[in-house]
């Protein structure tokens, strides 16, 4: 090859070589811009880190602020000016703002636009970022005031789009549109709509309002001389307007038919006061149905993922998140106090369809004396035909006549599965069927109960009717007044059908774990495997077969019980396994 050949042989290799070369740099460029921009970047991560630095500090303001004010106080307690004084002297005059809700202070940093909950003993309780919603008062608009685009979900920001979103579903009140006030006569039921929440809401923190002193959206409290500020308006008089209320006038129920996603967020300090209604349902022959939501349609409505407290006063129908009928409840906690005459349950006052990995840790309140069409529940005050309720949980204490731990009647066929009550109530799981099927499966009561620890009374309507109770898998190791499992095995009916199967007491009961079969010739009833703490309660006197008496070393951190309970369950139904629990005796696994 001559000389020119190699040169060009060579020119060639260096055209690659660099071509090459580029490349690589074009690639490690990518690379590293990725590294420093992306979700999980340099600057993202430096970002964060300042972030949390900065959280860390104000969190620290806040702590020695808390500590020099009640340290300042005669009595110790935490005061709203004196914490400002403090947190003044620590950050410079007007570089924070405190306000008290009544139940705990919220702490602003102006300039980072961040906020610090914080509870009478000077816990912080809870930290957030304050958002400004550019178009309150429409859900049709995010944040930013951009149209949401169909097929997405509409957004809740702040109070005000909670209740336009209200008004929109009741069909009465007021809107805003660009900012303006417009009157709407026509409901929404927002079916096959999804609506979300998008932060935690405080009724009682003006940081929660766009503008918690606007009066554009009128008297919505029955109070037309107080001003109508809206945070006023929210918190006094019959307070927030349930969402589907029957409409007072026309007697048309505004059913809610959409899906509502708390996305794990909070509603707090949510008062309603509905104790003077005078619009009375012409079927319950009480007032109105209320809670966050009032009524929802048996087939469609969905509320998930939600947690609230506050304050809740009624007639009937009463339920912190919903006062009647919906199709789904999952994933939500009530905190509420809840009061009313009949039908008042944690979660639903009265509801037909399922309610999953529910909690409710408020106290509820009936105040009806006779058993009228339903009692109150931890969980739901009544519930209807196919009713189901799972994974369920109170702990909240009950006060009044017939209520249960998780259900307060069950008139009609339902089933409760893997549902536990720590609260104080009449009955442990239900204290009160009729004219039905109830299946109680994988449930157990820890809570001091009136009548039983597990099921209060089965009765009938009349003498046409056959009643059948199942108790399976279950047990009761809370102190009762009277029964241990069933309390009254009824006679007005054709037939009282009852299956016990799997089932312990080891609560203490002055009764027998049945108390009373009131018709022997009625009543058929089939008992396997059931076991009692002799130590604290009798065997059903009427009973022989099928029930044994334990000792309570025989029960309590006793491998051989705990196998024999094993043994015995019914995998193919989906009956739970037994462990020994951290107390040492049986539970589930």
């Amino acid at each position: 090859m001559n000389f020119k050949g190699k040169m060009r042989e060579k020119s060639g290799i260096t055209l690659i070589t660099l071509a090459v070369t580029i490349i690589i740099l074009l690639i490690l460029a990518g690379i590293t811009i990725a590294t420093i921009t992306s979700d999980n970047g340099i600057i993202k991560n430096a970002n964060d880190a300042k972030e949390q630095t900065e959280i860390a500090e104000e969190k620290e303001i806040v702590d020695r602020a808390t500590i020099q004010a009640m340290g300042n106080n005669k009595r110790g307690n935490l005061v709203q000016d004196e914490l400002q004084e403090q947190l003044d002297k620590i950050t410079d005059s007007g570089k924070t703002e405190v306000s008290d809700n009544g139940e705990e202070f919220e702490i602003v940093f102006v300039d980072s636009n961040r906020y610090y909950n914080v509870d009478k003993d000077g816990n912080i309780i809870e930290e957030g970022k304050v958002v400004i919603d550019k178009s309150p008062g429409d859900i049709t608009k995010d944040e930013n005031g951009n149209n949401i685009e169909e097929g997405q979900p509409y957004e809740i920001w702040c109070i005000e789009d909670l209740v336009a979103f209200s008004n929109m579903v009741n069909g009465n009140g007021i809107i805003l549109e660009n900012g303006k006030a417009v009157e709407i006569n026509k409901a929404t039921n927002f079916a096959y709509k999804t609506i979300e929440l998008k932060r935690n809401l405080d009724f009682k923190s003006k940081h929660s309002y766009t503008d918690s002193e606007r009066t554009d959206f009128g008297d919505i409290n029955g109070n037309e001389e107080d001003e109508n500020t809206l945070m006023n308006e929210m918190t006094t008089g019959t307070g927030f307007m349930p969402i589907g209320i029957r409409n007072a006038f026309s007697g048309q129920f505004n059913d809610f038919s959409g899906e509502f996603n708390g996305n794990q967020k909070k509603i707090e300090n949510l008062y309603i006061n509905f104790e003077n209604d005078t619009e009375i349902d012409s079927v319950y022959k009480m007032g109105r149905a209320i809670g966050l939501f009032a009524r929802g349609n048996q087939n469609m409505t969905v509320i998930k993922n939600l947690e609230i407290s506050g304050k809740m006063i009624g007639k009937g129908l009463i339920g912190g998140i919903i006062g009647e009928r919906a199709k789904t409840i999952e994933n939500c906690i009530n905190n509420a106090d809840i009061t009313g005459f009949n039908m008042v349950g944690g979660i639903a006052g009265y509801n037909i369809g399922e309610i999953n990995n529910c909690e409710n840790h408020g106290k509820i309140t009936i105040t009806g004396k006779v058993f009228a069409y339903g009692g109150a529940g931890g969980i739901v005050g009544n519930t209807g035909d196919q009713g189901i309720i799972n994974k369920c949980l109170n702990t909240g204490i009950l006060v009044g006549n017939i209520t249960g731990g998780i259900i307060g009647v069950a008139p009609d066929n339902c089933v409760i599965n893997n549902c536990i009550n720590k609260g104080k109530c009449s009955s442990g799981i239900c204290d009160l069927s009729s004219s039905s099927t109830v299946i109680i499966m994988n449930c157990y009561n820890l809570g001091e109960c009136q009548n039983s620890g597990i099921f209060g009374n089965l009765e009938g309507s009349d003498n046409n009717n056959n009643n059948t109770l199942n108790i399976y898998n279950s047990y009761n190791l809370g102190k009762t007044s009277k029964a241990g499992i069933i309390n009254i095995i009824g006679s007005v009916a054709r037939t009282m059908i009852v299956n016990i199967e799997n089932v312990y007491n080891s609560g203490e009961c002055t009764s027998a774990i049945i108390n009373s079969i009131l018709s022997q010739q009625k009543a058929k009833i089939t008992i396997k495997n059931v076991y009692y703490n002799s130590d604290f309660s009798q065997k059903a006197g009427a009973i022989e077969e099928g029930i044994q008496g334990l000792k309570t070393n025989e029960i309590k951190n006793n491998d051989s019980f705990v196998n024999i309970l094993n043994n015995n369950r019914k995998e193919n139904q989906d009956w739970k396994k037994w462990i020994i629990g951290k107390d040492g005796y049986p539970t589930f696994e």
